[in-house]
């Protein structure tokens, strides 16, 4: 039955997420082919499932589903850009829920969608944890090196907040060049439930999450460096087939 393959595909990228997220190594190829290898499967799911939709094959029943990615926290502002990106890539919606100054991440969209989606997002925060740690770490000892004198806490803080950037951004380049490539357009488009669920959410336009890079060279190297590693990931989705 379909509704049975879309469970196992759904498991097979879940599986794929863990697998990655919990194997201890950030420069794995499970972890650098991990993004990317669940958005190619998802593509090629909905491909088969609209072939079989043609050929006049009964469907599953579609269940839009509204879920957190988060817990209440005071959110970062990358979260919520990372959050907008991976939303887009996989056929859900973002959106922030907010109590008493606090803020936390969901998803909208179906199902299986969702619980990838969330998946994803939790892999990719550490992911770009450990990248800023490593990167930080190796700016400061440098800095001191170069200086004679350690960097501040703003200035350390602003390099940071550069590196994540440019790793978000080139993340959301390289699903980009993915769909564009593999002509995917059409196929993660969000489905009409999804629009008009989170419609009837009635949720106003929210302010742009975006981080403003600084222009300073310390600043746009580590724009440059985040870039490159949220750019690095590479679909080799046959390694867990």
């Amino acid at each position: 039955m379909l509704n049975g393959k879309h469970e196992k595909i759904a498991h097979r990228v879940r599986a794929l997420l863990n697998l990655a997220r919990n194997g201890g190594d950030p420069s794995s190829n499970e972890a650098q082919t991990a993004l990317l290898t669940a958005q190619r499967i998802m593509a090629e799911y909905g491909l088969e499932e609209a072939e079989l939709k043609d050929a006049g094959e009964g469907l599953r029943t579609k269940e839009v589903l509204d879920d957190y990615a988060t817990d209440f926290e005071k959110l970062s502002w990358w979260k919520k850009r990372l959050g907008k990106v991976i939303g887009q890539n996989f056929r859900c919606y973002s959106y922030l829920n907010k109590c008493d100054g606090y803020t936390r991440l969901a998803f909208i969209g179906l199902k299986d969608d969702v619980e990838i989606a969330r998946e994803l997002f939790a892999f990719a925060t550490d992911f770009i944890r450990a990248g800023a740690d490593q990167y930080m770490k190796t700016y400061r000892r440098d800095f001191l090196l170069h200086q004679g004198f350690r960097a501040g806490i703003s200035l350390q803080r602003g390099v940071r907040n550069n590196y994540v950037e440019g790793w978000i951004s080139g993340l959301d380049s390289q699903y980009t060049e993915q769909i564009t490539k593999e002509g995917w357009g059409l196929v993660l488009t969000k489905d009409a439930l999804v629009v008009e669920a989170y419609k009837n959410l009635g949720l106003e336009r929210g302010k742009s999450s975006a981080h403003s890079v600084s222009q300073g060279s310390a600043s746009q190297a580590a724009y440059a460096r985040g870039y490159s590693d949220g750019k690095s990931f590479r679909a080799t989705h046959k390694r867990i087939s």
